[in-house]
């Protein structure tokens, strides 16, 4: 396989820029993670700024948590007031030995520390640390700027400025396209899975098992098929609109409650479209393997989100609660698709057949 490249592959951070976002948020707080947005910004790619921001939160945070091990232990004073350990980092913690702080040395408000708010930040900072590993983790695969530019089947079920979400990936695999898209074809919790962390599927009640054989049955996607992801009655999925089998080969799917009536009056396998709380809740999720040089191709996919009302709420909702889940589970059906693929996927032969 050609070593990864840029211009192909997508613009990925190296494990030392990586290391050096952790850093600068490690020793400057919250106004290095400003810097780290400035810096990533750069890149004009959203996944890049996304990524360089959870890097930064992931240095502050961890020093938020070395911060209250020392202090608790007893291993150092605090020298530093969490406010100033905040906005600041361990900066605040050299500064503070000096005498330099911005509230009183061990307090925040009158607060004694590191009890109180001193707990309660560090149980915030693990969960930062737990939200940015899952991010940088979810968006390790990028698309390059000729993929984003890319017209994909489906695309058009979301108009022209109307607002919306967008999480795109991108993978190079070392297989022919037409063997990847015939792992792809199956995709489906009632056919192979989705290639993911099906234990963790199915701790959230999705019943999921994945296999990780080619089945001739399960290969006659077809438009008007509903591609499951939760069984009924809570049925998550969306239908198939578009399918090709030839090259680039691929899928378009949607669930639109503004459309699909099948959430007011469900299918004959109680097929829905997912509508929660909005007034209307929409997603597309376009696939595309694409053959690229000699035997191998770019497995690429796009998902678009769209809903009612579009205020800040809403939006952190399905960005941080349903985005984070897409992310995770996403870069794990890239990285077994990959391996699957080109032959290196050791698995349970259980799952075989």
């Amino acid at each position: 396989m050609i070593l990864y490249e840029e211009r192909r592959d997508g613009y990925r951070y190296s494990r030392w820029k990586e290391l050096g976002f952790i850093l600068i948020g490690f020793c400057l707080g919250w106004i290095g993670v400003f810097i780290c947005w400035g810096i990533a910004h750069r890149k004009r790619q959203m996944e890049c700024s996304a990524e360089g921001i959870f890097l930064g939160i992931i240095g502050w945070a961890t020093g938020v948590v070395l911060w209250y091990i020392l202090t608790r232990t007893g291993a150092c004073s605090p020298a530093s007031s969490i406010l100033s350990l905040v906005v600041c980092g361990w900066l605040s913690v050299f500064l503070g030995s000096y005498g330099v702080v911005l509230a009183v040395p061990g307090t925040i408000i009158g607060i004694a520390q590191p009890s109180g708010w001193g707990t309660f930040f560090l149980v915030v900072a693990i969960l930062f640390i737990i939200l940015g590993d899952m991010w940088v983790y979810g968006m390790r695969y990028k698309q390059t700027p000729e993929e984003k530019a890319r017209v994909m089947p489906g695309d058009d079920w979301i108009k022209p400025g109307e607002k919306h979400l967008r999480y795109d990936s991108a993978i190079t695999i070392d297989a022919p396209a037409d063997k990847v898209w015939k792992y792809v074809k199956q995709s489906g919790q009632t056919k192979a899975g989705w290639y993911s962390f099906d234990w963790l599927e199915r701790i959230f009640t999705f019943k999921i098992h994945n296999h990780y054989d080619i089945h001739p049955e399960w290969q006659n996607l077809k438009v008007g098929d509903f591609q499951w992801f939760h069984q009924a009655p809570l049925t998550i999925g969306e239908w198939v609109t578009e399918v090709s089998d030839v090259a680039p080969y691929g899928w378009a799917a949607h669930s639109d409650t503004a459309t699909d009536l099948g959430y007011k009056n469900r299918g004959p396998n109680e097929e829905a479209a997912l509508k929660l709380w909005f007034r209307r809740f929409c997603w597309t999720w376009n696939w595309q393997i694409v053959p690229i040089y000699g035997n191998a191709c770019r497995l690429i996919w796009r998902c678009d989100c769209t809903f009612e009302r579009y205020h800040r709420l809403n939006k952190y909702f399905v960005v941080f609660i349903l985005g984070t889940a897409s992310i995770v589970m996403g870069r794990r059906y890239m990285d077994v698709m990959q391996r699957l693929a080109e032959g290196r996927w050791a698995y349970n032969r259980k799952k075989k057949g």
